[in-house]
């Protein structure tokens, strides 16, 4: 046999135990997001979304692989990213910034295909790294503040607009309820625990970082935030209902939050890389006021109240 056989061979096997490997953490994540959750009871707005979505066992097969695929692939990004062999989106020199918040345990990499995405379609993206995703959501927070502050200086920007992933959604939106004289437009969160996530107490008792007790149900984070009156501007979601890491996955459902629920069962990565997302994500900010590269004017800074 050939070297270049063997090596062929020697890849293949690499590559099917490594979908193999993900393949059971998310398989492994949907069932155990599943136990957690299963004393958890919608209330009327969370049933809106969520209660009449009854996916066949054929739909939620093809849901789980494509979360499978995608979540392998996002892992790759992320590697990528960490090493710098990913090129950050050139800056087209106009528009509205796009700021993209990664989720916990990610890197930029993650959000890295959608901001190529935006990019093609003459959007502002920046991608932008958190110090570390194991810090409080609060100190995220301040970190996000400066970042805004940053990105305005740079770019000669007045507003901002935020996609963010994950726990990324729920710095943003802590900022949005904490800090009312803004510069934000507005903010789309993929995969959002905006109530927290039962898989974060999981992360809590082996002692995983700040942020994943500030996530956790009935954490004093959660018991600030989540009796707030809807934000100043507007905060939408999209979210997959076989969720493998947000449990319940209508723990994105809060007061004055539009959720976009995925046609498919898919899982917490899927919306980062699904065109069903960039549609919908898309529409949302060009509803908002988002300016494309070329657009005429940007929207004037919003009064403080």
């Amino acid at each position: 046999m050939s070297p270049w056989v063997q090596g062929g061979l020697f890849a293949l096997a690499v590559g099917v135990l490594y979908l193999l490997g993900v393949f059971a953490v998310v398989t492994g994540g949907v069932i155990i997001a599943r136990v957690l959750a299963r004393h958890d009871d919608m209330d009327d707005a969370q049933a809106r979304v969520f209660g009449a979505f009854r996916p066949s066992l054929g739909a939620r097969v093809v849901g789980h692989i494509i979360e499978v695929l995608v979540a392998a692939f996002d892992f790759v990004l992320r590697l990528l990213w960490l090493v710098r062999l990913l090129p950050a989106p050139s800056d087209p020199g106009s528009g509205t910034p796009i700021i993209m918040l990664p989720g916990y345990t990610e890197n930029a990499g993650a959000l890295w295909w959608f901001a190529r995405k935006l990019k093609n379609r003459g959007f502002r993206p920046v991608l932008v790294d958190f110090p570390s995703t194991f810090s409080s959501i609060e100190k995220n927070v301040r970190f996000l503040r400066k970042t805004i502050a940053r990105v305005l200086a740079e770019t000669g920007s007045e507003r901002v607009a935020i996609v963010a992933h994950s726990m990324g959604g729920v710095v943003a939106r802590a900022l949005l309820l904490s800090e009312p004289n803004h510069s934000v437009l507005t903010l789309v969160a993929l995969s959002p625990p905006f109530r927290g996530t039962h898989m974060a107490r999981l992360g809590a008792l082996f002692g995983l970082g700040e942020s994943v007790i500030d996530m956790a149900p009935a954490s004093p984070f959660a018991h600030r935030f989540l009796p707030s009156a809807p934000a100043s501007v507007p905060i939408r979601c999209i979210i997959g209902e076989q969720e493998n890491i947000v449990s319940p996955p209508w723990s994105c459902v809060l007061p004055g939050c539009e959720v976009y629920l995925m046609s498919l069962p898919v899982g917490h990565d899927a919306p980062l890389h699904l065109p069903e997302s960039y549609a919908r994500l898309e529409q949302w900010l060009l509803q908002d006021g988002v300016m494309r590269a070329g657009d005429a004017a940007e929207l004037p800074r919003a009064e403080s109240t």
